[in-house]
């Protein structure tokens, strides 16, 4: 039982991940844009996921918000790695802190995409729900 939240943090991570992973490649038009449109997923919000991969509000500092999720999650898979391994969170009050830095920033880009942008895109908007249960389930797991 004491693995079961690091088990379903470390998947959730992956998930993250590959959602990061994907954008990131229609990002820098590895996969076509129109691809991901035509997935089945952006098809549900006509037109946002284009949007939202398009957009010059895309990057901060010239990287794009996808290629941090991707980092963001995979640091996130290796603290759930080393928390299996060791049977403990390693640094938990850091970890902690960068989650709540990764919450917060999540929050930020998912007002910026409902409210501003008008462009609710399926596949951020499931990196950033992710992230709210990824910050949840780790709050429970440190508690003594």
């Amino acid at each position: 039982m004491k693995h079961l939240i690091p088990i379903i943090i470390g998947l959730l991570a992956l998930v993250g991940f590959a959602d990061s992973v994907y954008l990131t490649l229609a990002h820098f038009r590895v996969i076509d844009p129109i691809t991901l449109e035509s997935s089945g997923v952006c098809s549900l919000t006509v037109g946002s996921c284009m949007k939202v991969i398009l957009s010059p509000k895309a990057t901060v500092a010239g990287i794009p918000h996808a290629v941090l999720g991707a980092a963001y999650f995979a640091v996130l898979l290796g603290a759930a790695t080393i928390r299996m391994m060791i049977g403990r969170w390693f640094a938990p009050f850091e970890m902690f802190a960068f989650l709540l830095a990764g919450f917060a920033f999540s929050a930020y880009l998912t007002q910026e995409l409902v409210l501003r942008m008008h462009a609710p895109c399926p596949f951020c908007l499931t990196a950033h729900a992710i992230n709210a249960f990824v910050l949840a389930l780790y709050a429970i797991s440190i508690q003594p």
